[in-house]
């Protein structure tokens, strides 16, 4: 039986090869063609501008405004006379405000992928609690915790009702996840530059604070850092180049979800925005002092509009200076995101393809998120709650593959649907390997992402999948959310 599967696998990989160059052929040369297809979600004909006086709204009429757990000062998103604030001995006018907001989410999910300690269901929480203190429009100063998870996949507050872990567990804690404080250094000291023509203006940022480049491909870490941007820089051909550097000293996480206060990351990101492509070219190096840590990065991508489509190529590369290991590795991510949307409809169309040559790995990455893949489909995603991972293998080691769906909106957008399929090819020549961080088999899944907006905080989300994987028995899981904003 075993010997059959084999074959069935070895048959669905070729295929799976011949599936991702035709479907690339079709979206490019015979998708427009179809663009005039009935759309799944809400469609309605675009009106002509009318020649009529459109008279605005009043505020009384917009709807009420949902407020936040506590507003001190100006109310966020408030109607009427502002605080006028008062001076600093620096020149600066403040107008301190205090807001405290915060996201809470409930999980039960259950789920099968083949492995032998896996959860097979849970109820897990978590909750994102903020305190934004607003001084003026460019500096704040933000403090964030996670009282209910010690960011690992199995340190939710969590009920397990089938779980070889034990039966459940609370992660109560007053650990701080995010504190930084970002301005304008010409905002900040006005009276070093009262005309507004020196180069002062550069924004800043200093503390434990996310940092997520190439969509979360390059790096996707919450880091002790402090960064320097320009914005606004002017050359010939590019209106607008930005560019920042940012040292990361303390927890940064490696490959391996490690969190690691040995070593340093030392960045260049800048974006460029030209006449027809918006550009990214990002650089880093990571010193460690592990001996095989060290690491160099290379992140370019492209962004643009072609013909029906928008587009976007990127290029991500990372080098390690000694042998591949748990930490880092050598290796090269190609992806292509292709997607437009049909006619009178604001339902999306998508395809995103990728290759990985050798062992590609990030940046720094957090423990719950997954891997590179993360970005290009529902399906290669982690919801970052529980031990309900990534319905894919979200890591990049020799493996090609694509993600296809299909997102329809219903009801303004209260309401919406997502249809996925992906896969993953392994183009090693070490053939199916089933353990470790290192899995590289043909997989195919199936899967599909609801979500329906119950009130004007709440929200219910439903998932679910089934995974043929090589080798091992096929995977399927099913998870329900209600996602609280105040």
């Amino acid at each position: 039986m075993e010997i059959v599967k084999g074959k069935r696998l070895c048959s669905l990989g070729r295929a799976l090869r011949s599936l991702l160059v035709g479907g690339l052929g079709v979206l490019c040369f015979s998708l427009p063609a179809y663009a005039d297809w009935y759309p799944l979600g809400h469609t309605e004909d675009v009106p002509a501008f009318s020649k009529e006086h459109i008279q605005l709204l009043p505020p009384s009429d917009t709807g009420t405004r949902p407020a936040l757990i506590y507003e001190g000062g100006d109310l966020f998103l408030g109607v009427g006379d502002l605080y006028e604030g008062f001076e600093t001995p620096w020149g600066a006018v403040w107008q301190p405000q205090l807001w405290i907001f915060g996201t809470m989410r409930s999980s039960v999910h259950m789920y099968d992928n083949s492995s032998a300690n896996s959860t097979a269901s849970e109820w897990a929480n978590r909750l994102d609690l903020y305190a934004n203190i607003q001084l003026t429009g460019t500096e704040k100063f933000i403090i964030g915790i996670r009282p209910l998870d010690k960011n690992e996949p199995s340190k939710f507050s969590r009920v397990a009702f089938n779980d070889n872990r034990g039966d459940g567990r609370s992660e109560f804690n007053g650990d701080i996840r995010t504190m930084f404080f970002e301005g304008d250094l010409g905002s900040l000291f006005p009276r070093l530059d009262p005309e507004g023509t020196s180069w002062l203006d550069y924004g800043f940022s200093v503390g434990r604070q996310l940092l997520q480049f190439q969509e979360g491909i390059m790096l996707n870490d919450e880091v002790d850092a402090i960064a320097l941007i320009r914005n606004n820089i002017h050359l010939p051909g590019i209106p607008g180049l930005r560019s920042s550097f940012v040292w990361g000293w303390n927890d940064l996480g490696r490959s391996d979800a490690e969190r690691d206060d040995r070593a340093n990351m030392f960045g260049l990101f800048n974006s460029a925005d030209t006449q027809k492509t918006y550009w990214n070219l990002d650089l880093v190096y990571v010193t460690d002092e592990d001996a095989v840590g060290d690491s160099y990065h290379i992140g370019l991508s492209a962004i643009q509009r072609i013909g029906f489509y928008s587009t976007a190529f990127r290029i991500n590369t990372s080098i390690a200076e000694e042998d591949d290991n748990a930490e880092v590795g050598t290796g090269t991510l190609y992806s292509a995101e292709f997607s437009f949307t049909p006619k009178r409809s604001d339902d999306i169309v998508y395809l995103n393809a990728y290759f990985a040559s050798g062992k590609f790995t990030q940046v720094g990455r957090e423990p719950v998120v997954g891997g590179p893949l993360g970005a290009l489909g529902i399906l290669f995603a982690s919801p970052s709650i529980g031990n309900f991972g990534s319905e894919m293998i979200s890591f990049a080691n020799d493996v090609a593959g694509f993600a296809m769906g299909y997102q329809a909106f219903w009801n303004h957008h209260r309401t919406n649907l997502t249809l996925e399929l992906a896969t993953r090819i392994d183009t090693s020549d070490k053939g199916c390997i089933t353990t470790g961080r290192g899995k590289r088999c043909d997989d195919i899944a199936i899967g599909f992402e609801f979500r329906q907006r119950l009130a004007q905080r709440i929200q219910l989300q439903v998932d679910s999948h089934y995974n043929v994987q090589e080798k091992r028995s096929d995977g399927y899981g099913l998870r329900t959310e209600i996602l609280y904003q105040f």
